[in-house]
């Protein structure tokens, strides 16, 4: 994931945007443009735009990097996937979210396009969750669990007044297909709670019987949106974050 390049788009004309950093040149007046986070790049956050001509090459091999496009095998090697939601927290700070539902709908595609991304985190017995939501959608989670990975978790927290990279995907769980995706960051406080978190929970006792029973007692009080967003309310504000927020403090 370290090496990961990301494509959405195209975009409307916008005279924000006016400049192909791909390329290195002006875009013309009413050219559509895509949205490039690439690492090796050089640029600010790792993102830029680009035109049309100068998309990434979509032949790019792993040892290049991963290319991942709208349209495109979210896996390679998985043509479907259960529904729910997974979480992925890599060692050098980056994160993925995919949400597999079995037919995404428009309002659904548009708010992980578009709508205001908010997180939070806890710790539920044994377990960590990624609290999330995109727009108007409801609150949903992710669950997290450092015991269950092949590796033991090798995270560790950024300098204060960065950020780190974030991807979420929504993904045709039938199909495997990316419907929508979009790049952003973590402040470095959000991103170090979630570290320290997850290395807490790696130190305690584990079990499989304790971490599904742990969970099932967290739907159980959490059933829904709004019972998450009760819950949400009651952590504390390092706990939370909005994606892409500038300020590497708590609102």
């Amino acid at each position: 994931m370290d090496d990961a390049i990301s494509v959405t788009g195209p975009y409307r004309p916008s005279p924000a945007v006016r400049h192909c950093d791909a390329g290195g040149h002006r875009l013309d007046p009413g050219q559509p443009w895509w949205l490039i986070s690439e690492p090796h790049r050089g640029w600010l956050h790792n993102t830029g735009a680009s035109c049309a001509a100068h998309l990434p090459d979509q032949r790019t091999s792993v040892d290049e990097g991963r290319l991942y496009r709208v349209g495109d095998l979210f896996d390679s090697d998985r043509p479907s996937w259960p529904q729910g939601s997974h979480l992925w927290l890599d060692s050098d700070g980056g994160t993925r979210l995919a949400i597999f539902l079995t037919a995404p709908s428009r309002r659904e595609i548009s708010a992980v396009e578009s709508g205001t991304p908010r997180f939070a985190w806890t710790e539920q017995g044994v377990n960590g969750l990624l609290l999330f939501k995109y727009g108007d959608s409801p609150w949903n989670d992710a669950p997290f669990n450092p015991n269950r990975l092949s590796e033991p978790f090798a995270g560790v927290p950024i300098p204060r007044g960065t950020h780190s990279q974030t991807l979420t995907f929504l993904v045709h769980a039938g199909t495997g297909r990316i419907a929508a995706m979009r790049m952003f960051t973590w402040p470095a406080y959000f991103l170090n709670h979630v570290v320290n978190s997850v290395h807490r929970l790696a130190a305690r006792d584990y079990s499989d019987i304790a971490a599904h029973t742990a969970l099932q007692d967290f739907y159980r009080r959490y059933p829904d949106g709004p019972s998450l967003y009760r819950l949400v309310r009651t952590l504390p504000p390092d706990a939370t974050c909005t994606g892409g927020q500038r300020e590497d403090r708590p609102y």
